[in-house]
């Protein structure tokens, strides 16, 4: 905890080394132009609405390029909850979104394995950060325009704030960033194939296959590549989803309190999962209570208008406390992701779970 601590004080301090020195240029520009104060502040929160898109879109498309020259294969490519996927040897667009990210590009696995490339791929965006932060610079210093000049003061300011805050290993949001993942690899030799396998399963799902048809020759669930890193214990996440998707739940739970006990080092994101997994299985048994955790409670908040397995949750939790009105809403919030969703075998996971839901705590309630 400590050195998580120190992490976040430390991206602050590189933060505020970045954006000082951008405010102080911004006044400037505007100071000298005579751009009165309302007008200055619209063009801030434009710009940065803007930049954030922009440096986004930039970073996924370093991870897609660099991907691509060390022999990775293009699945998807998201920005914000728009994305774009590769199937069936045409393009796609859809919705998916991810809470505590702003993006992600997946590539299918290198075609050659033999050298186990994974730096250039998950160093990609940070490259590409840092390239857009000195071209954007440089077109601020040297623009007439006072709209332009802000907007790639702040897309430049943007640029470094996303490449330092990638670029310090660090699990935040829940979430591993590109820097935390490189060092795990290198670390732990175990976690490039646990890199891998994430990339094949979700070739697999984007193909709309489910996670029951992920073969038991896939994972390794050897304890040393289970606490090598949060990479090499999603293995063990694999399997529950797996158990889930079987609707196996007395093993899934039986998992899921192994996994707890033995502490496997999951990120945050990764144990919420865990967390509504077994308050659904709860209202199943009839032995739920419900969620007081504020990091779980944040999480549920943040992912209840896009994550399924959040809405299937919250569709249990629902029928258990008999609140009629909230399980319908919950049930037409979940129909009306089907449309455009990309992973349409996650889906159906989803909804026969949801279904289950219904016949095993309410057959009553009206569709």
């Amino acid at each position: 905890m400590k050195k998580d601590r120190n992490i976040r004080i430390l991206i602050i301090i590189t933060i505020l080394a970045v954006t000082l020195p951008t405010g102080l240029l911004i006044g400037k520009i505007t100071f000298s132009n005579n751009i009165n104060l309302l007008m200055t502040y619209l063009m801030l929160v434009l710009s940065i609405a803007a930049a954030v898109v922009l440096e986004t879109a930039i970073h996924e498309a370093g991870h897609m390029l660099f991907g691509l020259l060390t022999g990775f294969r293009f699945l998807s490519y998201r920005v914000l909850s728009l994305i774009v996927t590769y199937r069936d040897g045409k393009l796609s667009f859809g919705r998916y979104s991810i809470p505590g990210t702003l993006g992600q590009c997946l590539m299918g696995s290198p075609v050659s394995r033999e050298k186990k490339p994974y730096f250039l791929y998950n160093a990609g965006g940070l490259i590409a950060n840092l390239i857009s932060a000195v071209i954007f610079y440089l077109i601020a210093f040297r623009s007439d325009s006072v709209p332009v000049a802000v907007f790639f003061a702040v897309s430049g300011m943007y640029a470094l704030i996303m490449f330092f805050s990638n670029g310090i290993p660090y699990k935040g949001s829940g979430v591993a960033n590109d820097a935390e993942n490189i060092r795990e690899m290198h670390q732990h030799p175990e976690a490039i194939d646990s890199f891998y396998l994430m990339l094949d399963i979700n070739e697999m799902l984007a193909e709309g296959k489910r996670t029951s048809d992920i073969p038991d020759e896939m994972l390794d669930l050897r304890e040393a590549t289970l606490n090598s890193g949060s990479l090499g214990a999603s293995n063990i996440l694999w399997l529950e989803s797996r158990l889930m998707d079987q609707q196996k739940f007395d093993e899934a739970e039986k998992l899921i309190r192994e996994i707890k006990d033995k502490d496997y080092p999951l990120m945050d994101l990764q144990r919420n999962g865990l967390e509504l997994d077994q308050k659904y299985i709860d209202c199943l048994s009839g032995t739920f209570e419900d969620v007081t955790d504020k990091k779980l409670l944040k999480f549920i908040q943040a992912s209840k208008s896009s994550s399924l397995s959040t809405i299937r949750y919250l569709y249990a939790r629902a029928l258990y406390l008999k609140n009629e009105k909230e399980a319908n809403e919950l049930l037409g919030k979940f129909a009306s992701l089907e449309k455009g969703y990309s992973y349409k075998g996650e889906y159906q996971v989803e909804k026969e779970l949801m279904d289950t839901a219904k016949e095993k705590i309410s057959g009553t309630l009206p569709s």
